[in-house]
């Protein structure tokens, strides 16, 4: 069933909040409309703003995270578009409680945002050629941020009493060598292992925390990977670099965002209640050759 056709209702008066969803198109704002369309109140979090440091990442503006707000809205939910540095633990805290005050529960969390510079995954570059502050940046945006953002919405869900949901975005990065990513693969891995440790401390509290491993999917992130890519291999352009590596997926095409939405919806929901601690990969079949 396309994300359009769904009708379920299983996660009606339930407030999320769903990272990195600033994006048209991307996995986050995918996401959001998904929970959306089963029910929950959802809030929207970007970082709103462009870093000096890092040129070459795009965030959503916060015109764009505005724009995704509408369209939660206009499913029949409540909406709230917040700006977020979601590896600076102050704007974390101030996030979580706005959305608290704002919506008096909250549900689930959906630690979207990620990203880096340097070790992937936009640019590619050789560990011995990394510079430490691309380091830096690339494990706080992609780890960090999950710590951050699950150390303080698991106090709110333990202090509301409702259980709750914790969904973290992996990559397929983290399950093979590939080279010139090492920031954001290792980064990648270490949200698998802060995902099984969330479990076990957050069990006795009716929280359960899973994550999924996107494949390639058609998202302007993906494309802009794929641009950068495409300018170190002479002759070569990104639809063509895309081409060849959806010719090495068994399903034999990148995955739209809905896709990705769907199995983060179901990791939310209660369908999922007696799964905890895991991660699925949803790579078309990548990771199985």
């Amino acid at each position: 069933m396309a994300e359009s056709e769904s009708t379920c209702t299983r996660l009606r008066g339930r407030t999320a909040i769903v990272t990195g969803a600033g994006r048209a198109e991307g996995i986050g704002e995918a996401i959001a409309l998904r929970l959306a369309r089963e029910g929950a109140n959802v809030a929207v979090v970007d970082l709103c703003r462009q870093r000096a440091d890092v040129p070459r990442e795009k965030f959503g503006a916060w015109e764009e995270l505005q724009a995704v707000a509408q369209k939660v809205a206009a499913l029949g939910v409540r909406a709230l578009p917040l700006k977020c540095d979601v590896t600076d633990e102050d704007d974390v805290a101030a996030m979580i409680e706005k959305v608290a005050s704002e919506f008096g529960r909250l549900d689930i969390l959906c630690n979207n945002a990620a990203g880096g510079t340097g070790a992937g995954p936009v640019d590619t570059t050789p560990v011995i050629d990394v510079a430490r502050a691309d380091w830096q940046y690339t494990v706080d945006l992609s780890l960090t941020s999950v710590f951050l953002c699950s150390k303080h919405a698991a106090r709110r869900m333990i202090g509301f009493g409702h259980g709750g949901r914790i969904v973290n975005t992996v990559s397929v990065s983290a399950h093979f060598g590939q080279p010139g990513i090492s920031a954001y693969s290792a980064a990648k891995l270490g949200v698998t292992a802060l995902t099984k440790t969330l479990a076990v401390e957050l069990a006795p509290h009716g929280i359960g925390v899973n994550a999924f491993s996107p494949g390639m999917t058609a998202t302007q992130y993906v494309q802009q990977r794929f641009e950068a890519v495409a300018q170190s291999r002479p002759g070569k352009t990104a639809a063509e670099l895309m081409g060849e590596t959806a010719r090495n997926i068994p399903l034999g095409r990148a995955a739209r965002p809905d896709e990705m939405a769907a199995v983060a919806a179901f990791l939310a929901s209660p369908d999922s209640s007696y799964m905890t601690g895991q991660t699925l990969i949803v790579d078309g079949g990548l990771t199985i050759r």
